[in-house]
């Protein structure tokens, strides 16, 4: 309680808005659900291009830490079709049950490859959250990269900066491409961006900018090593005191040839003014076939430890490749796992066969509560007569990589993915702890509709009955959890409680203060109702909080007379 107590003091602290338009703030259920067991699916928007969405720079989607708010960077549809897309972002505080989409921020572009990162309660504590994307029209040779932030008070929406074209990041000089962000987990308002010279005129070097400020100023470019164009750059993750991880693919020497794309990495300890010799990651297989892309790799340091997964679309059987180093930098030990062969499984369940094979678009996440590092990928499922087909699955560790286990779907058993050429998955680095359990929360795109869609489901093993997986009644829930409401005298509370035991219900306000304490005791299993006096309050806004022993959940109360 004291933590969440003091996430909801606040400081307003609130930044030039650029003037937007803002849509569709009911989010679509595209499938309903399966006796009531399973979450619905949600469509986000409509796409230009796939690129919009596709993975290998930083993350296109972040959640907070738990699990109220979701931000999700994407290529909107525009109106020209020579530059399809434009950018905007999608802004969930409800868990993913509803979504509004603010934009556009750019104008219509042809690639707009883009990246979000920011710190773990940016939904409080007035934001910190930051975007980084890139504006091409009409192909490679005409590129800018902008940044923007949004940072905001509880009792308002979100509120994003005027976006800001990149230092020395503009033809002639630069051809910018592959952007990601970087938040230090030490100190919020220090970034790091990177960015690669690529194609057309460019130098063909990846270079970095870093910003004291939460992306107000930048520094210049600061060059971090040459990659052949043929190659890729890729992603960008941070731990503390300074450390900075970065990987990417470049030419390697394979069977005496310098012509086979492999992974390389190259990290830096001083925040991002010196970087390390680049250096291939050393184990990964790889031979004369292997095929590496900027959509099949990712990076997160983990506990200033880095973790990579690559993929080999090249080779039958190739991969997905999980690397952990052990060690310090410049002197990691690297351990590497292959989860084509770790996620891969053939089992009869009764009278029917459960079948699970790894596919494209790795992406690695973690929980600190219960140190799970989970690998997902998209998977060829088979599970009962109605719920086959492609999937977001995955492995996850709870001991550091000792042992794997195989998950079952995390995107909704009630449908697959619509497989289709470049159809890719994404799941955002952090996974969230509820009532024990942790949460992963993705997006996918069909590659043929175009559309962009929002998956959040629980870490469960694989083989787990479709009737017996976790849902979010199962533990401690308010109606409309991080919802807020508009109340005069009285406000009615509907909630469920799991197991018997205590419970209480709390008003705070946006001090931190308690001001209500509704009920404190003994509370029976099931449903309830509970109606609130709040003619004692003063007009403004507060925090209802309902808490038992399986967790804790907020609504935010906006009383108005």
């Amino acid at each position: 309680m004291k933590v969440l107590i003091a996430l909801l003091i606040l400081t307003s602290l609130m930044f030039s808005a650029r003037p937007m338009k803002i849509d569709d703030v009911d989010g679509e259920p595209v499938k309903r659900q399966v006796d009531g067991l399973l979450r619905d699916r949600k469509k986000i928007d409509w796409i230009g291009d796939i690129r919009a969405i596709m993975g290998g720079q930083g993350k296109s989607i972040i959640v907070s830490q738990n699990g109220a708010a979701i931000a999700v960077i994407y290529g909107a549809v525009s109106d020209d079709p020579d530059n399809p897309m434009e950018i905007k972002i999608a802004y969930s505080e409800d868990s993913g049950a509803k979504w509004r989409r603010y934009g556009p921020f750019s104008g219509a572009c042809r690639r707009a490859y883009n990246s979000v990162d920011g710190v773990s309660d940016f939904h409080l504590n007035n934001g910190h959250l930051y975007f980084i994307w890139q504006e091409n029209t009409e192909g490679y040779n005409d590129g800018v990269l902008k940044t923007m932030y949004e940072r905001r008070d509880l009792s308002s929406t979100p509120s994003f900066s005027a976006p800001a074209v990149m230092p020395q990041s503009q033809p002639p000089g630069m051809y910018p491409w592959e952007p990601d962000i970087a938040v230090d987990p030490d100190n919020p308002m220090n970034l790091i961006a990177t960015a690669y010279s690529y194609l057309a005129y460019g130098n063909e070097w990846a270079y970095c900018w870093i910003s004291y400020d939460g992306g107000c100023t930048w520094t210049d470019t600061i060059p971090m090593a040459h990659i052949h164009p043929d190659g890729c750059a890729g992603n960008l993750s941070r731990g503390t005191i300074g450390y900075v991880v970065y990987t990417y693919l470049d030419y390697g020497n394979v069977g005496g040839s310098d012509s086979t794309l492999v992974p390389f990495y190259m990290e830096s300890t001083d925040g991002g003014y010196t970087w390390s010799q680049e250096t291939r990651v050393p184990g990964v297989p790889a031979n004369a076939s292997s095929t590496f892309w900027w959509h099949e790799l990712d990076c997160l340091v983990i506990n200033d430890q880095p973790w990579f997964v690559h993929n080999d679309i090249g080779t039958p059987g190739g991969g997905p490749y999980i690397m952990r180093g052990t060690g310090s930098p410049g002197n990691w030990t690297w351990t590497i796992w292959d989860a084509g062969v770790l996620g891969y499984d053939s089992t009869w369940y009764g009278s029917h066969i459960w079948y699970c094979l790894p596919s494209q678009y790795p992406s690695l996440a973690y929980n600190p509560l219960n140190n799970m590092v989970l690998c997902t990928y998209k998977s060829n499922v088979i599970i009962d007569t109605t719920h086959n087909g492609p999937h977001i699955q995955g492995i996850y560790t709870i001991d550091g990589g000792q042992s794997w286990d195989i998950t079952d779907p995390l995107s909704s058993a009630t449908t697959n993915i619509v497989w289709g050429d470049w159809s890719a998955t994404e799941t955002a680095h952090r996974l969230v702890q509820v009532g024990g359990y942790s949460k992963a929360y993705s997006v996918w795109v069909d590659g043929t509709a175009l559309v962009l869609y929002f998956e959040c489901e629980y870490v469960t093993p694989w083989g787990t009955p479709i009737g017996a997986r976790l849902q979010d009644s199962d533990f401690v829930s308010l109606i409309s959890p991080g919802m807020s409401s508009i109340v005069q005298n009285s406000h009615r509370v509907q909630y469920v409680i799991r197991d018997a035991g205590h419970a209480s219900m709390k008003i705070y306000d946006v001090a931190g203060r308690c001001v209500n304490e509704v009920f404190t005791g003994y509370c029976t299993e099931g449903s309830h109702e509970q109606n609130i006096d709040l003619q004692g309050l003063k007009n403004g806004t507060y925090f209802l909080v309902l808490e038992t022993g399986s967790g804790q959940q907020v609504e935010k109360i906006v009383v108005v007379r």
